[in-house]
């Protein structure tokens, strides 16, 4: 007897000191946030494939919002560590001196305009209601370039989130709505009129990032390694499953299936990021009284882990 529970214990240690993460492994516990629509697909599908999990992460909180903008407010509240937002409301919390750094993107585009059906073409806008998220929100960089692309002189913007932005649009109370998907999608599925999407007036429109406070990446930059690692998984997932990918999403928005699919084919599912067009967006926001001071892309921007992830994987 004595022998045989020598042994198990020898073996016990033979296997703590080959595998010493079984003697020291600990989750990292994080408070995330995330817009509750599919520009945050990334996340939906991560968690449903236990792709956290896999990476030793345990979502403390996961918290979600109608707009990225309800999220930006949040995020000065200091409990959220991570977000996966758009890029406006991500640029506005950054600019009322909340810490934040953007480490990765998680898709391009995601934002159209959508009309009453008697409504042909843009130019039939003049002297129309067009509903919008808050100043600062992509939609409504959306109208503002629409207005001035299109040389509109007299239309009204009005602010409304997106599910109340629908009902009116529905109810007639407005002409149109600049929404972000997967809302546009189930507008244009009730038989409204398609006017413009985001790819048609930027061909490299940014969409939603990954971003985590300052505090978190200079203290635990191993996590946030892990984060991104999680996020470029679940985005290979979708391009590579996108069928599978939408059953996914469309059961955590409660929508119909098709309508997610169609939706989720106009995003463009991609972590890298583009300088440039990070900074073009953040002079268009300057441009349009979003933030009060212009923005270098270089001080919201920390891509040192992402480009040391993604030359791994090449």
């Amino acid at each position: 007897m004595r022998k045989v529970v020598l042994l198990s214990l020898i073996l016990a240690m033979l296997l703590l000191l080959t595998c010493p993460t079984l003697l020291f492994s600990t989750k990292s516990s994080v408070n995330m946030a995330v817009e509750f629509n599919n520009h945050a697909s990334a996340v939906w599908v991560a968690l449903e494939k236990g792709y956290f999990n896999d990476e030793g992460i345990d979502v403390k909180t996961l918290e979600t919002f109608t707009t990225g903008l309800e999220l930006s407010a949040a995020l000065d509240r200091g409990d959220i560590q991570v977000a996966w937002a758009c890029l406006g409301p991500l640029v506005i919390a950054y600019s009322k001196g909340v810490p934040i750094k953007i480490v990765a993107m998680a898709h391009a585009h995601g934002y159209a305009l959508v009309a009453k059906s008697e409504l042909k073409t843009i130019y039939d806008l003049e002297n129309k209601t067009i509903a919008c998220c808050g100043k600062g929100s992509p939609v409504y960089l959306l109208v503002k370039l629409v207005i001035e692309r299109y040389g509109l002189k007299n239309v009204k913007i009005v602010y409304m989130k997106p599910p109340i932005a629908m009902a009116s649009l529905i109810s007639g109370k407005i002409d149109a709505a600049a929404l972000p998907e997967h809302y546009a999608s189930l507008v244009i599925s009730k038989g409204f009129k398609l006017l413009v999407r985001s790819q048609d007036l930027w061909d490299k429109w940014p969409g939603s990032f990954l971003a985590v406070r300052e505090e978190l990446l200079k203290k635990n930059p191993e996590l946030v390694k892990k984060l991104i690692k999680v996020t470029i998984r679940a985005t290979a997932f979708i391009n590579e499953n996108i069928s599978e990918a939408a059953k996914i999403v469309s059961s955590k928005l409660k929508i119909p299936y098709e309508v997610c699919l169609k939706s989720m084919e106009n995003l463009e599912y991609s972590n890298t990021i583009d300088v440039l067009e990070i900074q073009k967006y953040l002079d268009l926001m300057y441009k349009y009284g979003c933030i009060d001071r212009r923005i270098n892309a270089n001080e919201i921007l920390d891509l040192t882990i992402l480009n040391e992830v993604t030359s791994k994987n090449e």
